[in-house]
């Protein structure tokens, strides 16, 4: 049986207001990211298919904010745009 998937489509604007891009990859690629507290935490809190799933995320952040910028539109899963959600809140509080 097919599974059928739910997705969001945002325009950049949208994606500018909703998605923590910047924060995520400002923090990631920063100096706080390299500490013991942030990975006991980062174990802590985010799944394993989380965390294998934010190694994308990272790369998306990273390229939208420094390489290519957000597109015109933007097409991800209910649970991406959540995850996105949970990484913001994530990287502000470290």
């Amino acid at each position: 049986m097919a599974r059928c998937e739910t997705y969001l489509v945002l325009t950049s604007e949208e994606v500018n207001a909703r998605i923590p891009y910047a924060l995520v990859c400002m923090t990631r690629f920063g100096a706080h990211w390299e500490t013991g507290r942030r990975r006991r935490r980062w174990l802590e809190e985010f799944t394993e298919q989380e965390r294998t799933a934010a190694t994308r995320l990272f790369n998306q952040s990273h390229r939208w904010l420094l390489t290519t910028g957000v597109p015109d539109t933007v097409r991800m899963t209910i649970q991406t745009f959540a995850l996105w959600m949970k990484l913001g809140e994530f990287c502000a509080s470290i």
